[in-house]
């Protein structure tokens, strides 16, 4: 006689067991992305502090600015310079224009003793609002051939060298917050064609910006 012969039945999982797990599961995840969450708004924070204080400083650095520019304004005002002495907005600080005539005597590069009272103002304004200060030469192009000056590029750099000197000389300005550098006619700001354009290429352009 042929028994028949059936799989014994698999006994099912308990029920309780699967939705325990499951919760076990999406607990797991639950705290992963708490924890991912946490560590991306941390980061998010530190940027932002850095973010304001990168501007406070920004806006520390303009009101400095702002500050040491209209202190050079109101000196040249009380010094009785008018045009001669124009002060100028950069983007990143300030700079002073000086007619050459006013600071030196033509194809010289010694320094006029009535402009020392110009420059004592600068060394107390740069040193309270902590500036850098670059000088820069500039002539027209008539051409000048001497001994000592063989051309426009040694006049000019000769005359920003001389204020340099002064600044650092009278003022103890240290010698890393200085620069000079002579443009000859190479830079000019009018034409050349005409007695009025070489006289305001003929200048000194001090410029002032803030320190690190």
């Amino acid at each position: 006689m042929i028994r028949s012969t059936q799989p014994s039945p698999v006994e099912p999982a308990l029920q309780w067991q699967t939705i325990y797990c499951s919760l076990m599961l999406l607990l797991v995840v639950f705290f992963i992305m708490l924890i991912a969450y946490s560590t991306i708004d941390k980061n998010r924070l530190q940027k932002a502090k850095e973010m304001a204080g990168m501007e406070r400083t920004i806006q520390a650095k303009d009101a400095r600015m702002d500050r040491a520019m209209h202190s050079l304004q109101a000196l040249t005002v009380q010094l009785g310079m008018g045009p001669d002495f124009s002060v100028v907005r950069t983007p990143d600080g300030f700079k002073a224009v000086v007619p050459n005539p006013v600071l030196f005597r033509s194809g010289d590069a010694s320094l006029s003793e009535a402009i020392s009272s110009i420059l004592d103002g600068i060394i107390i304004i740069a040193k309270r609002n902590d500036l850098l200060i670059q000088v820069e030469g500039h002539t027209d192009n008539q051409p000048i051939e001497t001994t000592r000056f063989p051309s426009n590029w040694e006049l000019s750099t000769m005359r920003a060298v001389n204020i340099l000197r002064y600044l650092q000389d009278k003022g103890q300005i240290p010698r890393d917050r200085l620069a000079a550098v002579g443009f000859g006619e190479y830079h000019p700001i009018a034409g050349n064609d005409t007695p009025e354009g070489r006289q305001k290429n003929r200048r000194i352009e001090i410029i002032f910006k803030p320190g690190l």
